[in-house]
Order: C-alpha cells, then sequence, then structure tokens
C-alpha cells in the first residue's frame, strides 16, 4: 500500500490543544508539510492510520498522528510530539 499524499492539515481546537500539551503550535505541525517529511504506516489498532515524522522551521523533528477527512489530501492531525529517537532515525 502507498503512502497517503498529505497536502495539508485539518486542524481544531481539539487537536491544537494537544500540540500544546506537548510544547507545540499548530504553525509547528504545519511547518513539517513544507519540509522534507516521511509519511509511515502507525502500528495497529490506533486511531490514527499513518504518522508523518518531519522537521519543523526551528530543526525540530515532530512526529504526528493522522487520520483522513472527506478530502484525500487534507489529513486531521490528532496529536503531535517531539520525535523518540527511533522516528527521528525514519528521516534522511
Amino acid at each position: 500500500m502507498s503512502s497517503p499524499v498529505v497536502e495539508t492539515f485539518l486542524i481544531d481546537e481539539e487537536n491544537e490543544d494537544k500540540f500544546w500539551r506537548h510544547g507545540l503550535t499548530a504553525i509547528d505541525v504545519l511547518d513539517v508539510l513544507d519540509e522534507p517529511h516521511r509519511i509511515k504506516r502507525n502500528r495497529k489498532a490506533r486511531r490514527a492510520s499513518h504518522l508523518v515524522i518531519g522537521r519543523d522551521r526551528q530543526d525540530r523533528c515532530i512526529a504526528i498522528p493522522i487520520e483522513p477527512t472527506h478530502d484525500r489530501t487534507m489529513w486531521r492531525p490528532i496529536t503531535a510530539w517531539l520525535c523518540k529517537g527511533h522516528e527521528a532515525a525514519w528521516l534522511p
């Protein structure tokens, strides 16, 4: 199965609040799509089908679990956090 095309994120108050809990903003999360990033299938039995792993403009590695929306190129981030070591290793 190929990776989905993610052109933008659908951000709302719920997921923005979750970003804040991890010290991130919506801008930080959106920045990841403007930089080289990877999209990987998430572990089974998770709400998010995929993970976006990439860097923001401050060069911080961010992991973003995503779920599909009504638009095949717009995905909803469930939350976001600074990458763990194994997640950062997925980047080139």
